[in-house]
Parts: structure tokens; sequence; C-alpha cells
């Protein structure tokens, strides 16, 4: 039987839907108006097309691995810190999951009620069978995840250019909430404050443009990656990036910034179009259509999200970092146990924020928190490695260039960004450090604890072969 590739559009669609939020743009807009788009281009630029196109190099260096992100890491940095990237990975996103899942009860409200009419313990509820759906889906029909993400990214896509559209419609007609003027675009240096919020600001809108690599335990899957594979992540980030941009600008025609700042972080995404069609007079079906839509899109996100971690997490681990029933496959090459651990955990985390009191649901929500700077480190692990790469003159089938220093470039701006975001995303510069210990001990000292439980983590040898003989999960 001949091999089925994914096509460069698959690769497109898949990257689309783990990287492109809409709540990303209607929180953003809230937060700095027009000048966000002005960041997101920044960002675009000087990190994310950068981050892609070391990914694209990566993925024809190592064509035949499943580790994507790991396996990038560990190629120029080594086992150890590739270990306590995908440790990170893993601690930022596993809590990553229960957020998505609940999310898709949120938007199943807005599909029959036409607004977020859910209560704690049916969000709780729904998104536990979405968690299972996903589980299910990922176990047993992995190999078809990615067909179905085909035209469920197309669909994202579709719910974008239908806002892009009414907001050109709006601007044309000049019934625009919002003006458009150049000094709209323009970021705040004035004072010292201003520039701290800017930079403030534009650390947070880094954390938009995580999500590329989930594609990487795809690339084993591409015909000719070392071309196949560059397309469909430069694509992507030349898509994403124009039309993270653009959304901000066709946000801004159907409310001002004042209005969207009313708005929850968790509506964010359907709001976004109940102001849309309460502008351009569209009845409650279309927030209905919307809200059906992004049930989909949430689902197969989730789905998605969840066999990726898996994959970069437990594909390549070396031999006893974790138990053998976490990393086996089933017969199909599926990380069963990985998956279905994931889902435990996902489900524990809602029914402990659901059902726990208040004070488990604070508990929960600092770890959260704790868990942010966690999201960084694989990025900078990765710019750090390819410079490492290159400096190794390890050279693969696509170059970003064919010279090593200028090829460097990439790795240098992708590590100095996340370091920029690191810090000035829980630092103010303007407020005295006496009076943000609390949240430098949140954000800092939380990511030191995880790093230190990764550690403890490591330094235990399991014994895989008892453990397999012992495991609940063996076949």
């Amino acid at each position: 039987m001949e091999k089925k590739y994914l096509s460069v559009s698959s690769l497109v669609m898949i990257i689309f839907i783990g990287v492109f939020g809409f709540g990303n743009v209607a929180n953003n807009f809230k937060e700095t108006g027009l000048s966000s788009a002005t960041m997101i281009m920044i960002g675009s630029l000087l990190y994310f097309l950068p981050l892609c196109l070391i990914m694209a190099e990566f993925g024809a260096y190592a064509k035949d691995r499943t580790g994507g992100i790991y396996s990038w890491i560990e190629i120029g940095l080594g086992k150890n810190m590739a270990y306590f990237a995908i440790w990170s990975y893993f601690i930022a996103n596993i809590f990553y999951l229960p957020t998505l899942a609940t999310r898709v009860p949120t938007y199943l409200s807005f599909a029959i009620y036409g607004k977020a009419n859910v209560s704690d313990t049916q969000t709780a509820l729904f998104a536990s069978v979405a968690l299972i759906f996903s589980l299910i889906i990922g176990v047993k029909f992995e190999k078809k995840l990615n067909s179905m993400s085909h035209p469920v990214g197309i669909l994202s896509l579709f719910t974008v250019i239908i806002f892009l559209i009414a907001g050109i419609y709006l601007y044309i007609t000049g019934d625009a909430s919002t003006a458009l003027e150049v000094n709209s675009f323009n970021i705040d240096f004035s004072t010292k404050e201003a520039l701290s919020n800017a930079i403030g600001k534009f650390s947070w809108i880094l954390f938009a443009f995580g999500g590329a690599e989930i594609v990487g335990p795809y690339v084993n899957k591409v015909k000719n990656p070392e071309k196949n594979f560059l397309k469909g992540l430069l694509i992507s980030s030349l898509l994403i990036g124009a039309l993270y941009i653009l959304s901000i600008i066709s946000i801004a025609a159907f409310g001002t910034q004042e209005e969207f700042s009313k708005i929850s972080l968790v509506n964010a995404v359907i709001a976004g179009y109940q102001f849309m069609g309460n502008k351009i007079g569209l009845g409650i079906w279309f927030v209905k259509l919307m809200g059906i839509a992004y049930s989909l899109i949430t689902l197969i996100a989730l789905t998605l999200w969840s066999a990726s971690l898996a994959s970069v997490v437990f594909s390549e681990a070396p031999e006893g970092t974790f138990p053998n029933w976490m990393t086996k496959k089933n017969k199909n090459g599926i990380l069963q146990n990985a998956l279905i651990f994931q889902t435990i955990l996902s489900f524990a985390f809602i029914m402990l924020t659901t059902f726990g009191g208040s004070k488990a649901g604070e508990l929960y929500y600092k770890i959260y928190d704790m868990s942010t700077m966690a999201f960084l480190v694989p990025y900078f692990c990765l710019g750090a490695s390819y410079i490492a790469f290159r400096y190794k003159r390890l050279h693969s089938p696509f170059q970003i260039a064919k010279n090593d220093f200028i090829a460097s470039i990439a790795g240098i701006l992708v590590a100095l960004m996340t370091i920029f975001a690191f810090i000035f995303a829980g630092y103010n510069f303007t407020i005295p450090l006496h009076e943000q210990i609390a949240t430098i001990k949140l954000y800092y000292g939380g990511l030191g604890i995880f790093l230190f439980l990764g550690f403890l983590v490591k330094i235990i040898k399991f014994d895989n072969k008892k453990t397999v003989e012992n495991s609940p999960y063996s076949s």
C-alpha cells in the first residue's frame, strides 16, 4: 500500500489551529488598542518568522524523528537540556489542556442560547466529555486526525475571513466604531510608565505565537520535508502574522477599545462576533453559528495539542526518564497510555476547581500562574539549540542561509525575544522591586519550583522492566 503523506495545506491548517487564537485578537485590542497591530507585526517579523524557519531547518535535518521540539533541542544542546525543555513544555501545556476543554461548553452555550449561559457544574461535565472524546480520537483515529484537521482548519480560516470582510465593509461605508488614524498604530513611549506598559504588553503578545511546534511530530508524514515542511511553516508564519494584524484592525470597526474592555477573557472569542453581528444587523443565529464553529475548532485543537504533547514529551525521552508504561506505544504506534495519563490529569484539574471548594480553586489557579514562564523555556532552548547546531556545522537539506553566522541570527533573535518576554512579562521597572515580590515569586519562583521537580524526576531511574509487569496500562 502506498504511504499517504500530509499535504502542505494540511500542515498549514494544523499550525493555524494550533497557533491562531481569536481570543488573542480581542484581548490584545482591549488591552492595547490598535497599537497592538504594530506590536504583532514586530513580533511576527522578529520572533515568529525566524522561529518557524528554525523549525523548518530542523525538520528537514531530522525528518525521521517524531519527538518534534524535543528532537530539535537534543540535536543542538544534548539530552539534558532537551529534557528540561520538554519538562517545561509539559508543565505549561498540561494546564492548558483543561483550559481548552472548558472552552468547549462555553462555545456550545453560545451555539444553543446565543450567550454564555452555562453553570460551573455543566462546564465540568461537558469539558470532561470533550476530554474523553478527544482521547478517543487520539487513540482510535489518530491516523485520521490529520484529515479532520484540514476541513476544521478551513472552517477556522473561513470564520476569520468573514470577520475581515465585515470590517472592511464598515470602514468603506464609514460606519466603523473606531476611526483609522496613523497615530492610532503608534506605540506610546512618551513616558517611562508608558514605555514600561508597552514593553509588558509586547512581552505578553509574544506568547500568542506559541503552538507551531505541534506540527513537529508529523514531519515524518510529509513527502519531501526539506521542501514541503518548509512551505507549510513559512506559509503559516506569514498567514498567521497577517491575519492577526488585519483582525486587530477589523475588530476596531465593530467596537471601541473601551467597549471590548468590558468583555471577559473566556467570552472574548464569540464576543467579537457578537459585536460584528450587532454592527451589521445580523441576528442571534449568526452568534449561534459561530458558537457551533468554535466548539468544533476547539475540540480539534484540544486533540491536536494533546497528541502533540504526548509525542514531544514521551516519544523520544531517554530510557528510564519516565515509567515504561507511559512511553509505551500500542500496536498502531500511538502513545495511548500517555494520552490517558494526560486526560486523567486534565479531568482531575477540572474536578478540583469545580467541586474542590474555593480554597482548592485558588490553589489550582495559583499553580497555573506559577507555570506561566515554563511556556517560554522550550522556545529559548530551541533558539539556543539552533545556534549550537550551526556552530557545529551540522547542515540540513534546507538552510535559512548558507553562511552559519548569518543563519545563527535567527536563533539569536528567538533566544533574545524569549528572554525579553521572560523578564518583562513579570517585571515592571517603574515599580519598586519590593512591591513586586509577590508577582516575582509567583512567576519566577514558580518556574524554579517546577524545574526543581523536573530535576527530581530526572534523577529517578525507573526500573522499567518491573514497571511494565506491574503497569495497569500494559498489555
